[in-house]
């Protein structure tokens, strides 16, 4: 028998999953100016992680949790495997409206915030080949304010020490 008697919430483990993907992206784009956000073994490896968050969710009962942890799994195990710019495109559209589910759900404003970060991000990674224009500046950005606020509000969840805001 084990002595947890409650359900593990999975989220903070997904935060900070995402939270190594969007500085691993800020880094690259900010510090190595590369094209590759990520290697493809990174990406196969947290997408499956990603994948696993979004069952143990499932097991929570956590609709909203399932399908953000399984689009965004789906999606960063997809980059590994080599998708192109409309599965990116794509893939940003469907978080965007998990932003409009998250206000709906009145879920942590931080969480709605990270949720569109996450959306922008696939989306700039599609629309860089799509465009003339280098986006790698812009895409840093917003995947290391991306990875600052999942760290904050995975710590918070985790902790229950700071505020969830």
């Amino acid at each position: 028998m084990s002595e947890c008697q409650k359900c593990l919430d999975p989220t903070a483990l997904g935060l900070f999953l995402v939270t190594l993907v969007s500085l691993v992206i800020a880094f690259n784009y900010l510090i190595e100016s590369s094209f590759n956000p990520a290697t493809p073994q990174f990406a196969i490896v947290m997408g499956i992680m990603a994948l696993f968050v979004a069952y143990f969710a499932y097991k929570a009962e956590s609709q909203f949790g399932f399908t953000v942890f399984a689009l965004v799994g789906g999606a960063v195990l997809l980059h590994g495997l080599g998708i192109g710019t409309w599965e990116y495109i794509f893939f940003g559209v469907l978080i965007l409206l998990a932003v409009i589910w998250s206000l709906i759900a009145k879920t942590p404003k931080l969480l709605t915030v990270i949720l569109l970060l996450t959306a922008l991000i696939f989306i700039i990674v599609g629309a860089m080949s799509l465009v003339d224009n280098d986006l790698g500046k812009i895409l840093g950005v917003v995947a290391l304010l991306n990875g600052i606020l999942a760290l904050y509000l995975g710590f918070a969840i985790a902790t229950g020490k700071a505020p969830i805001v």
